[in-house]
């Protein structure tokens, strides 16, 4: 018989009396180990559950680790330390009523022989794997029945099938390209949809976010123009009627970052997290990656991007919610599309993400040939795999995008639908709105 580990510092049983060829029994304490004394240990004095994982070698010498234990409530407590420090290992759980009215191991020794304990292992479970699925009892979902939640271009929604929760999407371009006031348009759409959204903008102050996500809500019939007095510079703004109208419709609803605080990768995932539990969000926006402060030196800059990706995967999947992500792409020919492998970072933006799309600012000359300024390309789809290009048109006045041709930029959203009713209910009436510029 090989010889077993050492784990006397961390279990008592009796060396002499251990066979790996049968179940290890785990029971009460030491006076259970004494009664029984063949194959069975407790923890030693002054061990805890976390010096499992110390007893590993030991512990996986035998085909399983049967609980013996009454208490269901320590079963629990002894089956997860067990999942957690020593996943390798099968555990086997006693049936329900198996101790019957007896409180440990030495009471059923006393009351039946060693032919009653060892019918304790009679009916005993295995519990699953930690970390395994047997396929046969994973729930079936069909894609339509998947809430995904859309983006509001309908030729995008028509390839990728919207954006499905517990994936991450990257979104590229270059500088003033419209990815983040395209973000910004996408969070709206899935508000108008019920789902709260949370949004990290690490170059807007928070005013300038408002200011800027206001106006694609209000829609270009619910802006007004103005001249600043002293450069003469011409800009829309919200009237004070419609952002209050605005603010009710995203209360509690729609939470920024406060990028004041630490903008360090572990605050904005704790945050996200507080986000999801608290205020139930489902949608999340990271604008974007390069202004998330990584514990990383310069050289690791890169990888470290990278980490961060797979940590915003792994926060998606485990919450079931859908984050965006803007990534730069590094320097590249002006004049080719951006492709998947142009993403900043290792690889492992891209790698890791479900989705990555590009958003390119067409030139003058080029805007006229096509009729529209932007392509909207998708580089990577996980889900489908078709990658589309999409013309999209700009409504400056309110930075709304629509489909090229097709589309409109007057899309009405709960708000101002709310308002309409509203108006609509009173006919004939005076209304808070009457004379609101547009």
């Amino acid at each position: 018989m090989p010889t077993l580990f050492d784990a006397s510092d961390w279990l008592s049983y009796f060396p002499e009396h251990m066979n790996p060829q049968r179940s290890l029994w785990f029971v009460r304490d030491v006076f259970d180990v004494d009664a029984v004394r063949e194959n069975t240990v407790a923890l030693a004095i002054g061990a805890g559950f976390e010096n499992f994982r110390d007893c590993e070698p030991f512990l996986s010498a035998f085909p399983a680790v049967f609980i013996a234990l009454a208490d269901r409530e320590f079963v629990e407590v002894v089956s997860d330390a067990l999942a957690e420090f020593v996943p390798s290992v099968p555990v086997l759980l006693p049936a329900e009523q198996a101790f019957r009215d007896h409180a440990n191991i030495r009471e059923v020794l006393a009351a039946g022989g060693r032919e009653a304990v060892d019918r304790l292992l009679i009916g005993a479970v295995e519990r699953p794997a930690a970390g395994l699925l047997d396929l046969a009892a994973v729930e079936r979902k069909s894609p339509e029945d998947m809430p995904s939640v859309l983006s509001g271009i309908q030729e995008l929604d028509r390839v990728i099938g919207g954006f499905y929760p517990g994936e991450l999407s990257v979104w590229t371009g270059k500088r003033g390209g419209g990815k983040s006031t395209l973000l910004g348009q996408l969070l709206l759409e899935a508000l108008d949809q019920g789902f709260p959204v949370c949004a990290y903008s690490g170059e807007l102050p928070a005013w300038r976010f408002k200011h800027w996500i206001s106006l694609q809500a209000a829609g270009p019939g619910n802006v007004v123009e103005r001249k600043d007095r002293a450069s003469g510079k011409t800009f829309y703004t919200v009237p004070q009627m419609i952002q209050r109208r605005l603010d009710e419709w995203w209360a509690g609803r729609f939470w920024l970052y406060d990028n004041r605080l630490a903008n360090d990768d572990g605050s904005i995932l704790r945050i996200f997290e507080y986000a999801v539990r608290r205020y139930g969000c489902c949608v999340f926006l990271v604008d974007n990656l390069m202004t998330a402060r990584l514990a990383a030196s310069e050289r690791d800059f890169y990888r470290a991007q990278g980490a961060f990706t797979g940590r915003l995967v792994e926060f998606a999947k485990r919450n079931e919610v859908h984050v965006h992500l803007v990534a730069h792409p590094r320097k590249t020919d002006r004049e080719r599309p951006l492709d998947a492998d142009d993403v900043g970072g290792s690889g492992e933006v891209t790698n890791r993400a479900d989705n990555a799309f590009s958003l390119q600012r067409l030139s003058g000359a080029e805007a006229e040939k096509t009729g529209f300024e932007t392509v909207l390309r998708v580089l990577k789809n996980r889900s489908y795999g078709e990658l589309p290009a999409v013309g999209l048109s700009y409504e400056s006045s309110s930075r709304r995008f629509y489909k090229a041709g097709t589309g409109s930029p007057e899309k009405r959203y709960g708000w101002e639908l709310a308002r309409q009713q509203t108006i609509e209910e009173l006919p004939g009436q005076a209304t808070p709105f009457d004379g609101e510029g547009a």
